[in-house]
């Protein structure tokens, strides 16, 4: 049977949306988990801050895909689509929380005194005054990391994942031509990665006009 151009491109689309799929709950989760530590190590608790810095220094020495490898078949894990939903999550969640860390820290110390003088508890001057800062700083990083995130999602047809780089495999065993395939699955990963740096700089123009709006 004679694969067409179209079956290709139906096969690269299945696995399209399986990447997709999985993106915006790695995203959901690796930001909700770096937010939070993030904000948690830039209070330097005692003892909490080494935790998190263990925790940071492992996932940023281990390549994502021996950490995914590790993940799935030593926890045998039954089913490959959480088990590489979960540690993009928490890999990404490493960067993203140093990323928070630094973008609190680079907030004026007069800001925290200027909160603290009006009787404001830790906790809101965190989510009112710090925080809503912090995002105009960080945005450009969150979305380059997130583009780091798109290019990692390859790694998950290790553990049978049907995304996009595993639809290319398969046709490839069918077809016998590896470089147009692999040349339509890298110009897709280029149009998502660049879409997502054309809305990180969309965003920052956003948030640079709010922020001049407000501070008239």
């Amino acid at each position: 049977m004679e694969i067409t151009f179209f079956d290709i491109l139906s096969s690269l689309g299945r696995g399209v949306l399986e990447t997709l799929r999985v993106l915006p709950l790695c995203i959901i989760l690796s930001f909700l988990i770096g937010t939070v530590l993030g904000i948690v190590q830039s209070r330097k608790i005692f003892i909490v801050k080494y935790i998190i810095n263990i925790f940071i220094i492992t996932m940023r020495g281990i390549p994502p895909l021996l950490f995914m490898m590790f993940f799935f078949f030593a926890l045998d894990i039954e089913a490959p689509f959480v088990a590489a939903v979960i540690v993009l999550s928490v890999y990404h969640a490493a960067y993203i929380t140093e990323i928070v860390r630094g973008g609190i820290e680079s907030i004026p110390k007069g800001q925290f005194e200027a909160a603290e003088s009006l009787g404001l508890s830790e906790v809101i001057i965190m989510i009112k005054v710090i925080v809503p800062q912090t995002w105009y700083r960080i945005v450009p990083s969150l979305i380059g990391q997130y583009i780091i995130l798109v290019k990692d999602t390859a790694l998950m047809s290790a553990i049978g994942v049907r995304e996009l780089l595993y639809s290319g495999k398969q046709l490839m065993q069918l077809t016998f031509k590896p470089f147009q395939i692999f040349f339509l699955v890298g110009a897709i990963f280029y149009v998502i990665c660049f879409s997502l740096q054309q809305l990180s700089i969309w965003a920052e123009k956003t948030l640079k006009k709010k922020a001049l709006d407000s501070g008239r």
